[in-house]
């Protein structure tokens, strides 16, 4: 009973959305909109009963999931959104390189690299005796030569940004990947005109209780740390990982990674719309996508 009431749901879902999805980007009081609400919610609760008592494939509740999140999106109003499938990060949306180089993916995503050395001190291999000798006895010689290096890579960075107004209460959704030993990354968000960072997601490779992700709010020429996360998610493994950023209505600001919190502040100094989104690299491999910035969801009612 419970499977047949599935695909009758499902069915209804394909039958009724197609009208509906232009309207969906804004507020509506049409009843066949309120209709297809209703319907994801009892098809999103006829599935988790589904599973819950192992009447239908795993794989196939899956995919109905995937279904009502897809559709659950299409009611949302959605300010960016970029897959890559299409190879080129230059159309549909346009994304501008500000510095440093982009490319996409043979899997669709936004990749770039750049080179970063660790600090000396944060090697965790041993080196014989030998060798701490000779790096001792050329350490004067070279110290000028390694600093200037130093300094050189440091304020290297590749930047990418995309132009889109988006309303105070948001939710960035991304997927990333990461093949770095050291470095950073930043989830900008645009402000003003010429576009400039209102808001920037850090997030440190090696993460640790010393280089946790945080939220940095940009006044001016200065920046101010938010908030910094209470936990370390390792993720520079070269798989993909889900990040999302949400503010609500009420100013509460949440870091999900893989469906986990590991940040939650309040902040509400900007009330006003930001005008885009940059990606950031400060060091390091990483790759981007999909991506997608939509309107944060309203709380549910308790």
């Amino acid at each position: 009973m419970i499977f047949r009431t599935i695909i009758y749901l499902a069915a209804g879902i394909w039958l009724i959305s197609f009208p509906l999805i232009a309207a969906a980007s804004g507020p509506s009081s049409d009843p066949n909109l309120e209709a297809l609400k209703s319907l994801l919610n009892e098809l999103e609760q006829t599935i988790e009963e589904g599973d819950r008592r192992m009447i239908a494939h795993p794989k196939f509740l899956d995919e109905l999931r995937s279904l009502v999140d897809r559709y659950r999106r299409k009611l949302r109003e959605i300010f960016i959104f970029d897959d890559f499938s299409d190879g080129d990060y230059r159309h549909n949306p346009t994304w501008i390189v500000k510095s440093g180089y982009f490319e996409v993916t043979s899997d669709h995503r936004l990749w770039s690299r750049v080179y970063v050395d660790a600090p000396a001190h944060s090697s965790r291999e041993e080196e014989p005796p030998i060798g701490l000798i000779l790096k001792e006895i050329m350490r004067s010689t070279k110290k000028d030569k390694r600093e200037k290096k130093k300094e050189f890579v440091e304020e290297q960075k590749a930047s990418i940004q995309t132009l889109a107004t988006i309303s105070p209460a948001f939710e960035v959704d991304l997927t990333l990947v990461s093949r770095s030993r050291w470095g950073a990354m930043e989830i900008v968000l645009l402000g003003g005109t010429p576009p400039v960072p209102r808001y920037r997601l850090i997030y440190r490779a090696a993460a640790s209780q010393e280089r946790p992700i945080e939220i940095v709010r940009r006044r001016g020429s200065r920046d101010y740390t938010i908030e910094s996360a209470v936990k370390y998610p390792a993720l520079d493994d070269g798989l993909p990982h889900k990040i999302q950023w949400i503010r609500d209505a009420q100013g509460q600001m949440r870091v999900l990674v893989d469906g986990e919190e590991v940040l939650s502040t309040v902040e509400i100094f900007y009330r006003d719309k930001f005008s885009g989104l940059a990606l950031v690299n400060r060091g390091g491999t990483y790759e981007w996508g999909p991506l997608q910035v939509l309107k944060a969801q309203e709380a549910k009612p308790h």
